[in-house]
């Protein structure tokens, strides 16, 4: 189990500290970045930078590519995908807030984030 600092970071702003996670291994990092990319309100030219816990960084990835990448699981009942559905019928700029204890759905049972057992 490690630390990850997940960090907003906004052309000509200082990064902000959105989340530190206890991750069992870095395969769940990726579905946890596409849940901050949901919470970020106007993601235009944001990104998400994932830090390890020696501070190195381990992803760095754009808002809109992470939202790519939700809208992309074919699994009908994502969470995450329902949760972008919402943004995106409220105008694609606002933040969406997930449960904390949310389940990535089976296509995404390669991250071992989620509390249900899919891994």
């Amino acid at each position: 189990m490690s630390v990850f600092t997940f960090e907003i970071v906004r052309q000509g702003e200082r990064p902000v500290i959105a989340d530190l996670m206890t991750l069992p291994d870095d395969r769940a990092i990726w579905c946890q970045v596409e849940a901050l990319a949901l919470r970020v309100e106007d993601g235009d030219g944001a990104f998400i930078r994932v830090k390890n816990p020696k501070g190195e960084t381990v992803v760095r990835t754009g808002v809109a590519t992470a939202l790519a990448s939700i809208e992309k699981c074919s699994c009908k009942s994502c969470p995450l995908k329902k949760g972008l559905e919402r943004r995106l019928s409220l105008g694609g700029h606002a933040a969406i807030e997930l449960p904390v204890d949310f389940v990535p759905c089976a296509t995404r049972g390669r991250c071992s984030c989620n509390v249900g057992g899919l891994s």
